[in-house]
């Protein structure tokens, strides 16, 4: 997908067009996707290496799957056209030698539009861990990240566009919940 080609409006055509563009993706590049991910993560200690390509590969496709399979509805709302933008420019900067990466990026274009605008999920699961040890979190319906704030300076870093709000903003309406 060249996620570049056409601002969707609102999310219902945003959803339309992710669903097509998830229905162009085989099982083979899926699996390609998935190769990157375990070649990208090789290098990480042994807790985080399940945690990248195990959990949060599932979480990814699992949402994949969700696209794929039309068991969506969402309610139409506008797109913030400067936040779409900036996720374009996002993608496009992310380039590597890995020629599996091509497949990783198409996947992902599908996955990560879908889970910031239609459903509003964090772009890691609940519970999945972090470097540091701490977890993704859900406390009353909000999803917390313990380091959210520390990717605000990494331009490709896609934390600004998640749901999640960082860990000190629940410590603070919340007391000691870290």
């Amino acid at each position: 997908m060249n996620i570049s080609k056409r601002m969707p409006m609102d999310t219902q055509e945003l959803l339309a067009s992710l669903e097509k563009d998830a229905r162009r993706i085989s099982n083979n590049d899926i699996m390609k996707a998935r190769s990157f991910m375990l070649n990208y993560v090789k290098f990480l200690p042994e807790k985080y290496k399940k945690a990248y390509s195990t959990e949060l590969f599932s979480y990814y496709y699992e949402t994949f799957m969700e696209i794929k399979g039309l068991r969506s509805n969402p309610a139409i709302e506008e797109i913030d056209a400067e936040t779409y933008k900036e996720l374009i420019k996002n993608y496009e900067q992310q380039v590597s030698e890995d020629p599996l990466e091509t497949y990783f990026q198409r996947f992902m274009n599908v996955v990560t539009p879908y889970l910031i605008f239609i459903t509003k999920k964090p772009l890691h699961p609940v519970g999945m861990i972090l470097p540091g040890g701490m977890t993704i979190m859900e406390l009353n319906g909000e999803y917390y990240c313990p380091i959210k704030n520390k990717q605000k300076e990494v331009d490709i870093a896609l934390c600004k566009y998640c749901i999640c709000k960082d860990n000190e903003e629940v410590a603070k309406t919340d007391g000691d919940m870290w």
